[in-house]
This record gives structure tokens, sequence and C-alpha cells, in this order.
């Protein structure tokens, strides 16, 4: 991770909430997380489930963890992750993991999933937060004619 405004303090303290949601994905416990995001976080999945504050994300995330059809699934690699700082209390996470084994609902599996997500944290007064987390697959279609 790289960025323009901020310390190198900041930017540890950041990869540190990150990593603790990728640990809480990896290990398949929501525990800790509602405290990862902001009170009023605004969390939408690539399937349009949208969720408010820490509590409500984690309580998602709690049932989406102890479902077999989700736990089926494996990331492929560590997340590909890009920073930007807009400002010195503001930060701006991409990122990209490769899911293999997923399931749908119905049993049947899902091809790898290539998941994006944007994050944007702020600083409060108890450390960094996610305030904003929105995730979304990566397709093969194009909407213009010959790209991708």
């Amino acid at each position: 991770m790289g960025g323009v405004a901020g310390s190198a303090r900041d930017e540890e303290a950041i990869g540190a909430v990150l990593t603790r949601l990728a640990q809480a994905f990896a290990s398949l416990s929501a525990d800790g997380v509602a405290e990862l995001y902001t009170a009023d976080a605004d969390w939408t999945n690539a399937f349009g489930t949208s969720r408010t504050g820490g509590a409500q994300i984690a309580a998602y995330l709690a049932d989406l963890f102890a479902d077999p059809h989700f736990a089926a699934g494996r990331p492929l690699g560590p997340p590909q992750v890009e920073l930007r700082r807009p400002s010195a209390d503001v930060a701006v996470v991409k990122t990209c993991l490769e899911r293999e084994g997923q399931q749908r609902a119905d049993g049947s599996t899902m091809p790898v999933r290539r998941n994006f997500s944007l994050k944007v944290l702020v600083r409060q007064p108890d450390g960094w937060k996610i305030t904003s987390d929105m995730y979304m697959d990566a397709r093969d279609d194009s909407t213009l004619p010959g790209r991708s």
C-alpha cells in the first residue's frame, strides 16, 4: 500500500483494519467485525444486500459465515490492495480477491468469483474505521462492442 497524504503509522493502522476483516472472512468468524466499522457505516455485498452500522454488518456476516454454501468457497490467494489517501483523515481502499468453490443457495457451485470491494475508511478518535464498504463481482460481459 502506498499513499500521498498521511503517515506510515496511519497506513499501518489502516492495514491492520483490513487484515482483521480479511481474517474474519478466512476464519469464517465475525467476532470483532463490528468494531471495524463506524456505527453508521453502509455496507452492500455483490448480491445487493445492504446493512447499516457495524452491529448489523457483523450480524449479517455471522449468518453468512455459518452458511455451508458460502463456507464451501476459499480464496485463491491474498487480496490485491490499492490505497488512496484523498485527505489525512480519509482512506479509500480498492481490493480484489478471487474465490473458488462458493455455492449458490441451491448447492450448485459458482464459477471462480473475482470479487472487488471499495472501502472508505475514516479516522475516528478510537482509530481507523470503515464507513462505507461495497462489493461487486467482475463479469466477462461487455457493454461496448469489442471491449471488455
